[in-house]
């Protein structure tokens, strides 16, 4: 390159660095005038700024499915959509439109509770992206983004939650806001008993999540999760509680104090007519568990046995089986090294319910107690051990099913290729004895064959009579 030449280059990649500077500070100032992102430091948002892509999407463009994971986190710096889910009858429910300022998308990073949500553009629109995997690591070195993300984050779990029960999703989404400020949230621990059965009430209760036991005179009567809510007789009736309501799992509640309650009834009198056609059914549903022994008695075993924690079981008619015949367990076996699972588990009805993990939708204890976090869901919903594992059995104990089990790592040490090599490590064996640096055994459970195409289980029936099927179609609640 000529002398002359030098400058003029040097001058180029100076007024190209200045540029973009001036575009970073420009991105960086907008950034902090979004409303969800106020307070949150210019460093930490540079970092952001680093981390996101530009995309533009037009009107009628679907940002977010309702079947696709969120992979990303968006801001949106022009435009409007809308942010849509499913209540748990299956309707699509319009949960808000957001605008310039809004974010979203950031349910994982602090939970699983948006796989339900899509989100809509109305009008063209400029976001924000950021893979949610990156950001996730850089969180511990972002307390102030961390803080404002979590605030969204919890404001949003409770409107959708209001928005999940097809109650309230007859509402407007300002209406379910309106209602959400009225709400004060409880962190139940399992096993706690939220509702007395004679006492009189005092509160609504909403689950926003996990499970909630109904019992009556000591019986299980039903089982109720996510979206569900509970004592609405008492306020409706303004009698006392006809059965206790006892958590299943750690449970995360919304409570309407009895005063806004009858407030907003008065506010909405079709809210008042759905709540009573609610208190309708479920009293005769009692009135039917009472005088039928043998469906108590269902409901009493898939309770203790951990089934209504479970979204699908695997199931199969005994009557059916050829005598002697477990082919299904050899099949599992012969995949994984040894059978996840067992014949003759927990007898519903005429079915048999496998015993097999229940891949339990909240709460797990197993996920719980891992020092390493090395039990993931996967998208089947089937919670996977990773190779992160180390072996300490933490899982094992805590598995209130015995659905857990610690096995050896190798997982075939037979033929004449394992044989040969046991000779190799005798003969380069120290003298003096090593404490093992590698764990030698593992946890395993069953994870619906994660990886494979077919259930090893079913696809080794015969005759067809094993499938996984939805736990309310085993027991109708």
């Amino acid at each position: 390159m000529s002398s002359l030449k030098r400058p003029l280059h040097n001058h180029l990649d100076q007024i190209r660095a200045a540029q973009h500077q001036q575009r970073r500070q420009e991105a960086i100032a907008a950034l902090a005038a979004l409303d969800c992102l106020r307070g949150v430091s210019p460093t930490e948002l540079s970092i952001l700024y680093e981390r996101g892509v530009f995309r533009a999407f037009p009107a009628g463009a679907t940002v977010i499915g309702q079947r696709r994971g969120f992979r990303y986190l968006f801001f949106l710096l022009r435009g409007s959509l809308q942010l849509r889910l499913r209540d748990k009858d299956g309707h699509e429910v319009l949960m808000g439109i957001l605008g310039r300022g809004d974010c979203f998308g950031e349910g994982p990073l602090f939970g699983k509770f948006f796989r339900h949500m899509s989100a809509l553009t109305q009008t063209a629109c400029y976001l924000l992206q950021i893979e949610i995997a990156t950001l996730r690591d850089d969180l511990a070195s972002l307390p102030l983004l961390t803080t404002a993300l979590r605030q969204v984050y919890r404001r949003r779990m409770i409107e959708a939650t209001l928005a999940r029960m097809p109650v309230l999703g007859q509402l407007l989404p300002l209406e379910r806001i309106a209602i959400a400020s009225r709400l004060q949230p409880r962190h139940v621990p399992r096993g706690t008993l939220v509702v007395r059965q004679g006492e009189p009430a005092d509160s609504l209760y909403l689950i926003e999540s996990g499970q909630v036991v109904i019992e009556h005179n000591g019986q299980t009567i039903a089982s109720l999760s996510e979206g569900d809510l509970f004592g609405e007789i008492s306020l409706l009736t303004g009698d006392t509680h006809r059965a206790n309501a006892r958590t299943l799992t750690t449970t995360d509640l919304l409570v309407l104090p009895g005063t806004d309650f009858y407030r907003l009834l008065q506010q909405y009198p079709a809210l008042e007519a759905d709540l009573r056609a609610i208190a309708e059914r479920r009293l005769k549903h009692l009135s039917a568990v009472r005088s039928d022994a043998a469906r108590a008695r269902d409901i009493e075993m898939a309770v203790n046995h951990g089934l209504l924690r479970a979204p699908y079981v695997l199931v199969r008619d005994p009557a059916r089986c050829p005598p002697g015949c477990r082919l299904c367990e050899t099949g599992c076996a012969t995949r994984h090294g040894h059978a996840r699972l067992h014949l003759n588990g927990t007898p519903i009805d005429r079915f048999d319910v496998l015993d097999h993990c229940r891949q339990c939708s909240v709460g797990a204890e197993c996920v719980e107690v891992c020092p390493e976090d090395a039990i993931e869901r996967v998208d089947t919903g089937a919670l996977r051990i990773t190779n992160r594992c180390t072996g300490c059995g933490e899982c094992v104990s805590a598995c209130p099913y015995d659905a857990v089990t610690s096995v050896p790592r190798t997982r075939h040490s037979t033929g004449p290729l394992w044989e040969l090599f046991r000779r190799l490590q005798q003969r380069v064996r120290p003298s003096i004895p090593l404490t093992p640096t590698t764990p030698t055994h593992r946890a395993d459970k069953c994870d619906l064959c994660f990886g494979y195409t077919d259930l090893a289980c079913v696809t080794a029936c015969p005759i067809g009579n094993l499938r996984l099927a939805p736990v309310e179609e085993i027991v109708p609640l």
